[in-house]
């Protein structure tokens, strides 16, 4: 399923609702154990899980100076079990993961609110790829290594939905590794 993308003011909010075949427990584990959470989200996670606690992320092979070292913090916000996990993430960027119980398992919504608009269509095919890789962690299976290629074609069909609404997009800084 494909992401929305809703403007509140000066805030852009990536949206992704999917419906998974398993109960929100499964789920919440993948979304909250460490070792889970590497199957499928772009970077390592340290810190806990409680309500102001700090957070660092540590992404794989970072070149020095890809990542802004403001963006390799957050704090955690909201924590509800099995529920809802939202948690800044860098400069202007909060994360917000929510369960809701259904027939088949549970609806799981990601929602990525930012004040950058121009990362807006990057930021939707890079959790599209990652969502593919929840999807996989939760039913035991492997989860894909990020290939930039696998990753381009979103990031076209999103910055043909995006820009009308956000403006001009930018991919990935100039020396991430697949960048030509």
């Amino acid at each position: 399923m494909e992401a929305t993308l809703i403007k509140d003011g000066q805030r852009y909010t990536v949206r992704f609702e999917r419906e998974l075949a398993h109960p929100p427990e499964k789920v919440w584990r993948a979304l909250t154990d460490r070792e889970l959470l590497r199957k499928w989200f772009p970077c390592d996670v340290l810190g806990g899980w409680e309500v102001g606690s700090r957070l660092q992320f540590v992404f794989p092979g970072d070149v020095e100076g890809i990542v802004a070292d403001e963006d390799t913090r957050g704090e955690v916000l909201a924590m509800e079990p099995r529920r809802l996990l939202e948690f800044s993430w860098g400069t202007g960027s909060v994360l917000r993961l929510e369960l809701l119980p259904s027939e088949t398992g549970c609806r799981f919504i990601l929602s990525d609110t930012k004040d950058d608009a121009s990362i807006t269509a990057r930021d939707a095919a890079g959790w599209e790829l990652c969502l593919a890789n929840l999807e996989a962690a939760v039913a035991g299976g492997a989860p894909e290594e990020f290939a930039m290629d696998a990753w381009k074609a979103p990031f076209q069909r999103y910055i043909a939905r995006f820009e009308p609404v956000a403006g001009m997009q930018q991919g990935p800084p100039a020396g991430h590794p697949g960048v030509d």
